[in-house]
């Protein structure tokens, strides 16, 4: 178990109680100094207008009872909620994705850059950073508390990224070992203020620093690259306590305040330091930045000013630094105020944690959902296709134009008529002497007709998935993604025929010319490629001529299976005539006149035809399964053009449809054992 004693109740006014373990350094020669507050570096207590008042003594720290809390139970919980932040799928650009994915880089930062090292070893030195803007003097206050060159200074600091950290000599295995940000290089200085490259933390051992605290120069908040600006954000969230430094000329910019609210909502420990303050302008300076700081909830007990006055060798005179490293010292080397400020810095992440991880939980279900509605959207198109070609089998909607015209050229002709006492002729050797004629012509319309349904209806309900996920955001971005990598794989082909041919032959010609021609080439299928979703297959015509022909071989063996009736027996039956009106009694079935008696109608005559052949009862069954073996080839067909859909969503990745209850679950762990 690990145990946090009493803190000071001026540190840390609205600590939660997560404990740290109270093993930290004791109190050495070098970190003994006077009480903060002595000296005239404190922001003032007094009336306006004194500009050397002193704030009085702070209160004798009360002690608090902590809670008992085991550091192994807490290391675990995090490595867990560290385990289901790394495993959200955030697959989807819904709105709101950014921000999201910026937030789960954020919190894996704060875990492994802070949480964990600091459960891990509570008795590492308190990491302090000097975080500030430009001009603000952070270099010289650092050297000077030091007590040597160990940070750069000078106007090329706005635009380096090569932060310094600087604590004792017997410390600073603690910072080169990767235990705090663990990810981030880093480099022992050899020689003083030598900078590292851009993305380097340079090490500065000296034996000016009190033991038991280290302190951080960040980069300038206010840089001209942003990337310097996150790098700084980045080292904030790994520390214990917050030292912020503004000049008097820069205390009222965004950049500033930005910083402190940030501070604020993460209720960190915070110091603050306004330096640069024109003696003869003191007090109504100090007086207006503390009334902002208050006017924006800033709670920062601990305030100090650097007046403007002259350096010596670079660094600030002792009377202007000594009340700021006093305070460090004191931090360091007195265990209330070490553990009231690991226990609120601490307490203010986690605290952060019981908003932020069910936001991202909350994001994780909306990309869930709307995976489920896209697919949906897919689904109930090509179903709906489904339905409407059940319908036009039946309905006598095919039975029009053409094949009515090449129905009655067919009776005309005699070939779909039965002929009675006559012996049924050879199949075989019929279709080897026959030539084109008005039943084959009537064939070709009726498989014509079903070949367009399928591709009509896969065309309505590739356009309809298409203009709705075109609605949704996150939609657009899925078309757009899969019609260039289709794109790619068009441009791809291109080049490779273009230099070895049709089929994968050696062409000529210079390589490099050919990829530019196939450039050339590929303007007009990029274009077509960005449609390509909104329509059917290029080769569903293909493929449904192959089904139909399938079907109407699975056809005439139904016919020729199907028991014949009585009177059948002194009938001459052409198979492949009796199969095809077979197929037209199947598309009229359920004709609207259908019910009419009228001989001469294509929706009628078929069943009339066919009934002496195979009876009433075994025409019924021949229909229905003749029916039911279309329909699952249509179905095959369109499914085939649904998965083109799915192909789209599945190609964002995975989408874990428990992962936000796992979240829910880790960050519950989380507080249970805080």
């Amino acid at each position: 178990m690990v145990k946090a004693p009493g803190h000071s109740a001026a540190s840390t006014q609205d600590a939660h109680n997560t404990p740290v373990q109270d093993d930290g350094p004791p109190q050495s020669p070098e970190s003994a100094g006077p009480e903060p507050g002595e000296g005239g570096a404190q922001f003032e207590a007094a009336e306006p207008g004194s500009e050397d008042a002193t704030p009085p003594e702070p209160a004798a720290a009360a002690a608090q009872p902590h809670v008992r809390v085991d550091a192994r139970l807490l290391e675990a919980a995090l490595l867990n909620l560290r385990k289901r932040i790394a495993a959200v799928p955030l697959v989807f650009e819904i709105s709101g994705a950014a921000a999201v994915k910026t937030e789960r880089t954020k919190l894996l930062s704060q875990i492994d850059d802070y949480l964990l090292p600091r459960v891990r070893r509570s008795a590492a030195p308190v990491l302090v950073a000097l975080v500030g803007s430009t001009g603000a003097g952070k270099s010289t206050l650092v050297n000077s508390i030091v007590g040597a060159h160990v940070s750069a200074t000078g106007v090329r600091r706005p635009t380096t990224n090569s932060p310094v950290l600087a604590c004792h000599p017997d410390e600073i295995d603690w910072f080169a070992e990767n235990n705090f940000l663990p990810t981030l290089p880093r480099v022992r200085q050899e020689r003083l203020a030598r900078p590292g490259r851009d993305g380097l933390l340079v090490l500065a051992a000296s034996e000016g620093m009190p033991r038991g605290i280290a302190l951080l120069d960040t980069p300038d908040i206010d840089s001209v690259v942003q990337a310097h600006h996150e790098f700084a954000y980045q080292f904030l969230d790994a520390s214990d306590l917050w030292l912020f430094m503004t000049s008097a000329s820069r205390y009222a910019d965004g950049a500033v305040w930005e910083v402190l609210q940030h501070a604020r909502d993460r209720k960190a420990s915070l110091g603050v330091v306004m330096s640069r303050v024109p003696q003869q302008h003191r007090a109504e300076l100090v007086k207006h930045f503390t009334a902002m700081l208050d006017a924006n909830g800033i709670d920062a007990a601990d305030r100090f000013v650097i007046p403007e006055i002259p350096l010596i060798d670079e660094m600030l005179p002792p009377d202007a630094y000594q009340p700021i490293r006093d305070w460090l010292a004191d931090t360091a080397a007195r265990a209330d105020r070490r553990v009231a400020v690991l226990t609120q810095t601490m307490s203010g992440v986690l605290d952060t944690f019981k908003t932020r991880v069910p936001a991202i939980a909350a994001h994780v279900e909306a990309q869930v959902v709307l995976r489920a509605e896209l697919r949906h959207v897919a689904e109930t198109a090509y179903q709906g296709a489904f339905t409407e070609a059940g319908a036009a089998l039946q309905n006598g909607s095919l039975l029009r134009g053409e094949v009515i015209a090449r129905w009655e050229d067919s009776l005309a002709d005699g070939d779909l008529r039965p002929r009675r006492g006559v012996k049924a002729p050879n199949k075989k050797g019929k279709r080897a002497r026959r030539g084109p004629s008005r039943t084959a012509a009537l064939n070709s319309s009726l498989r014509s007709a079903l070949e367009s349904l399928i591709v009509s209806l896969a065309d309505r309900a590739a356009e309809h998935v298409h203009d709705t996920w075109r609605g949704d955001p996150a939609g657009t971005v899925l078309l757009a993604a899969a019609a260039a990598e289709r794109a790619r794989d068009v441009r791809a082909k291109q080049v490779f025929e273009s230099v070895f041919g049709p089929g994968g032959q050696s062409g000529h010609g210079d390589p490099a010319d050919a990829d530019l021609a196939a450039a050339d080439a590929i303007t007009v299928a990029d274009a077509a490629q960005t449609a390509v979703f909104s329509r059917s297959s290029p080769d569903l015509a293909l493929r449904a001529t192959r089904a139909t022909g399938a079907w109407q071989d699975h056809l005439t063996r139904l016919v020729e299976a199907g028991e014949l009736g009585p009177v059948s027996r002194r009938i001459s039956v052409d198979t492949d005539a009796l199969s095809l009106v077979v197929l037209l009694a199947m598309l009229g079935e359920d004709a609207p006149s259908a019910a009419e008696p009228d001989a001469a109608s294509i929706y009628t005559e078929p069943r009339q035809m066919l009934t002496p052949v195979f009876g009433a009862a075994m025409l019924t069954e021949i229909l229905a399964k003749a029916r039911a073996d279309l329909l699952d080839r249509i179905r095959l067909l369109l499914d085939e053009e649904l998965v083109r859909f799915v192909e789209v969503i599945d190609a964002a990745g995975p989408c874990d449809d428990v992962a936000a209850i796992r979240l829910y679950q880790a960050e519950f762990s989380l507080e249970a054992v805080r």
